[in-house]
Parts: structure tokens; sequence; C-alpha cells
């Protein structure tokens, strides 16, 4: 193989991409809306500490990918396993 051009990821495509030079602010897309199709678990001050320093927070959720919000605002994304959130990605 010697060129391959990949034209879709998820819900993003080669249509609506940019070149490096043409790149402007009004075309960033904030990480929050990256992750805006994943349900939301909303953490209290403590839980939202506990969760950034890596422990894992008893929820009632079923096991998959959640955003994780402190008062409505995006911190990151979170796993649950087994009833057992934990940390993934950081945007705090």
């Amino acid at each position: 193989m010697k060129f391959l051009q990949r034209t879709k990821v998820d819900k993003f495509s080669i249509e609506n991409a940019v070149y490096l030079e043409n790149l402007k602010e009004e075309n960033l897309i904030c990480v929050e809306k990256l992750c805006e199709d994943y349900e939301k678990i909303e953490l209290n001050e403590r839980k939202l500490e506990l969760f950034l320093n890596g422990v894992r927070l008893t929820v009632s959720a079923k096991d998959g990918i959640y955003g994780v919000y402190h008062e409505k605002k995006f911190v990151g994304l979170g796993v649950v396993e087994k009833e057992l959130l934990k940390r993934d990605v950081i945007i705090h």
C-alpha cells in the first residue's frame, strides 16, 4: 500500500476537514461537542475531587462510557464497569 486516506471517523467526514494553513478559530470543535452523545454523570464537589485523583466511584449506571460533569460543566470522560466509575480522559 502506498497511500491511505481516512474519509470518515464516527460523525466526522473528510468533507468537513480543514487544511492546517486554513484553520481558524471558528473551525475548531470543543471537546465537549465531541462527547455530547455520551450519557452524562454529574458529580458533586467531593466526588469530583476523588474522581480527578483516580478513585473509582460507585454509581448506579450501566457499563459504558460517560460524559462526566460538575455543576453542568464538562470535566471529561469516565468509564463505568460493574457500577464503578473510573476516569478516562480529563479535560478539567
